[in-house]
């Protein structure tokens, strides 16, 4: 449960707006502790967020506050994808750069949560994060930024996503995706941010890091029930290494278990591999088309 100043936080929502939209319009229904203190739960988080978004599309609150999710999730896919009032995606992903410029991680944490609370989660990864972290990992391999710098970026990543996985997980049982990286593969902020994306469509995320051995993934994915693994490679250098490692996860997982990979080293290190459970989805556009596929097969 959160407190309303945590859920301001999280949604980008002033705390004198959640109370506004409680009292005239009843957008979520807090619990109350005996001192009276609203306490929301993970769902009211992200139902506020989408009223967030719904209302930077020009929408009112007034008619948005009673439509269900459903109908709510429909308006916003409908929706246009122009730039919100306020820091746009472009100003965002610059100032996660500069402050890592600057050695400023508070001021990195502060960009990526604005993003993620008004923006939709595609324009975060595609237009936010992504591109940011382009820039900052060239300019790490050009020797302009220490790896310090480059650090207060990942990390940042990693501590936010995390934090919005978790909220999502809290709400839904579907069996999980697993994201992990397979033995010496270090890169790991593609799949965290293929996790945000399966998130946001109310996917269960097992999230797992890096450098997970292919025996031992294969064993937790059967333990718990996964429906899909993803794993990445963006380095050829072990190139007959991590194809040992995609094979061997592929022979000890179970048949009923999907394993997506993506990466810039993923068609090259799939090449040979025939087995039909293995999708290569070698970029954000790819990997959406086959969560898409997920989710009308379910319907």
């Amino acid at each position: 449960m959160y407190s309303i100043k945590a859920v301001s936080q999280a949604t980008g929502i002033s705390i004198e707006t959640l109370r506004a939209w409680e009292r005239r319009y009843q957008v979520v229904e807090p619990r109350r502790d005996p001192n009276r203190r609203r306490s929301f739960d993970p769902a009211d988080i992200i139902r506020l967020r989408k009223l967030r978004e719904a209302t930077e599309q020009g929408h009112p609150i007034s008619k948005l506050a009673r439509l269900s999710d459903a109908e709510l999730a429909d308006i916003l896919a409908a929706g246009s994808r122009e730039t919100h009032p306020g820091p746009g995606p472009r100003s965002l992903s610059a100032q996660i750069v500069t402050a890592a410029e600057k050695f400023r991680p508070e001021a990195c944490d502060q960009a990526l949560s604005m993003a993620l609370a008004l923006l939709p989660v595609r324009q975060v990864v595609e237009e936010v994060l992504a591109p940011a972290l382009r820039e900052v990992g060239e300019r790490w391999h050009l020797g302009q930024f220490t790896t310090a710098q480059e650090r207060i970026v990942t990390m940042s990543a990693k501590r936010q996503v995390s934090a919005v996985l978790d909220t999502y997980n809290r709400i839904t049982n579907t069996a999980p995706v697993i994201f992990a990286t397979l033995s010496n593969e270090r890169h790991e902020l593609g799949i965290l941010m293929c996790a945000l994306l399966t998130a946001a469509r109310g996917i269960r995320c097992l999230y797992m890091g890096t450098e997970l051995p292919a025996l031992d993934l294969a064993q937790l994915a059967g333990r718990v029930q996964a429906s899909i693994v993803v794993t990445s490679f963006a380095l050829q250098e072990d190139l007959a290494e991590s194809r040992g490692e995609l094979r061997t996860l592929l022979a000890n997982v179970s048949d009923g278990v999907a394993v997506w990979l993506g990466g810039i080293a993923a068609t090259t290190v799939a090449a040979g591999i025939t087995d039909t459970r293995l999708a290569v989805l070698p970029d954000f556009g790819s990997y959406e088309r086959a969560l898409d596929t997920i989710r009308a097969d379910k319907a």
